[in-house]
């Protein structure tokens, strides 16, 4: 791949924009090397971001695809989600179809962390309705380092108090609304019928976003990445937050492939790598309402 000059995108902010041959697109950003937009084929755009969105570095943008690296949330001593979502990455490489973008440790990120690393983050436009991401981190240090790390998926939805997503059941999660305590999914599939915010740990690597009322499924295959986060703000968080509307959680659920429970300890010298591959399949047909699907419970009980 050649080395590309960036174009300007939404907020005047510079990034890439990608074109595949059949008609889908996607938008990065090189602030965070943020994925803001991801239309498939039919020009309907796949990811959420925020009515309300500000760019303006280093804010980090509301939606899309943030990169939480070295941390997840406060899992750690850093501030929420680390730091590399509110950098400028490099554009390193890029096809007609891909962008690679990097971002290396800095005197002023040793500040904060203390390690020397390169995050490498690719994204790639696939074939029909797919798109793949990968991330890698090197060690460029002598000594370890720690780290955790999310790919904070918005998806957009049509009606999210209609949306589900599947693959979990039997999988225990932390729930952050109740002080990170320990549970066991028993529905056959999560429900946003109030707020969620769940991290489920040693998932299945294939989730799917059910978007009832959009009529299409957003498949998530996931490589590297034990863990999976479930979010949505719903009303008062959403109203509380300045740079997400009012009315925003209507329109996204988060899934976001993690490595959370179990922290990434990586050697010096070592590479660490994941990916995550989304894959939109429409339906002819209106997906199984929640209320006609079949009966599961959907609240959870304690882990034994």
């Amino acid at each position: 791949m050649s080395k590309p000059e960036t174009t300007t995108l939404r907020g005047e902010l510079p990034g890439v924009k990608l074109a595949g041959s059949t008609g889908a697109t996607a938008e990065v950003y090189t602030h965070g090397a943020h994925l803001a937009s991801w239309k498939t084929a039919d020009g309907v755009e796949q990811l959420f971001v925020s009515s309300d969105v500000v760019f303006k570095p280093p804010k980090a943008i509301r939606g899309g695809v943030p990169i939480c690296f070295p941390q997840f949330s406060d899992f750690g001593p850093l501030g929420q989600h680390g730091f590399a979502r509110n950098e400028t990455w490099e554009v390193t490489a890029r096809t007609p179809t891909s962008v690679q973008m990097t971002l290396r440790s800095t005197p002023a990120s040793k500040e904060k962390w203390p390690h020397d690393f390169v995050c490498v983050y690719e994204v790639m436009l696939g074939a029909g309705n797919h798109l793949k991401t990968t991330m890698s981190v090197t060690n460029a240090g002598i000594e370890p380092m720690t780290f955790t790390t999310a790919l904070h998926t918005y998806f957009r939805c049509d009606d999210a108090l209609a949306a589900k997503v599947t693959g979990l059941k039997g999988a225990s999660y932390l729930d952050s609304l109740d002080g990170r305590v320990r549970r066991e999914e028993i529905g056959e599939f999560v429900a946003f019928a109030e707020e969620v915010d769940r991290i489920y740990l040693s998932t299945s690597d294939a989730l799917a976003v059910e978007d009832v009322a959009g009529s299409r499924s957003i498949r998530i295959t996931k490589r590297n990445l034990p863990d999976a986060v479930v979010w949505n703000p719903w009303i008062e968080k959403s109203k509380a937050t300045g740079d997400l509307g009012d009315d925003d959680y209507k329109k996204f659920v988060c899934v976001e492939a993690a490595a959370i429970e179990t922290p990434v300890t990586l050697p010096a010298g070592e590479r660490w790598e994941c990916e995550q591959v989304l894959e939109c399949v429409k339906h002819a047909s209106p997906v199984p309402a929640i209320d006609d699907a079949a009966p599961s419970k959907v609240e959870a009980e304690e882990a034994r």
